[in-house]
């Protein structure tokens, strides 16, 4: 007797509000010009102060970029999470542990083998809400916290 597998080729996406995403960089952008400029005012006292403030903003833009704005997963487990730097392709069963934000409105992460993810999230979203539910079908092991 054949089972009836799931359809492989179901596809689940989530993207938050396109507003949350902009407001955030928006802030980000605002508190770059902000600061940059009220630094400069001061005057910088010597190369080494100017290298690390501007170490501290290209970081702090590096990891910005890095966080995901769309999350896309099939029947079979595979998790796609898109952001402006790159795309992260794994497959639930890599995945230790999701963590939620303690707010309805926030960043989901995730613990995969060597790195974390993290991704722009509204909790009570539906489409959310049913890759969640997918990772947690394909990884019963998977740990979850404040979700």
């Amino acid at each position: 007797m054949i089972k009836n597998s799931p359809d492989p080729t179901k596809t689940y996406i989530y993207q938050p509000p396109t507003i949350y995403v902009a407001t955030f960089y928006f802030v980000l952008l605002v508190w770059t010009i902000i600061s940059v400029s009220y630094m400069g005012k001061k005057g910088w006292v010597n190369w080494f102060q100017l290298f690390m403030v501007a170490f501290v903003f290209v970081m702090t833009w590096y990891f910005s970029l890095g966080i995901s704005y769309k999350a896309q997963i099939n029947n079979d487990g595979k998790l796609e999470l898109f952001s402006f730097r790159r795309v992260i392709r794994i497959h639930s069963t890599k995945i230790g542990m999701v963590e939620g934000p303690r707010l309805p409105l926030g960043f989901i992460r995730f613990r995969l083998e060597r790195e974390k993810a993290y991704l722009f999230c509204v909790v009570k979203d539906k489409t959310l809400q049913q890759i969640l539910s997918r990772i947690r079908e394909v990884n019963p092991d998977i740990k979850f916290r404040n979700i």
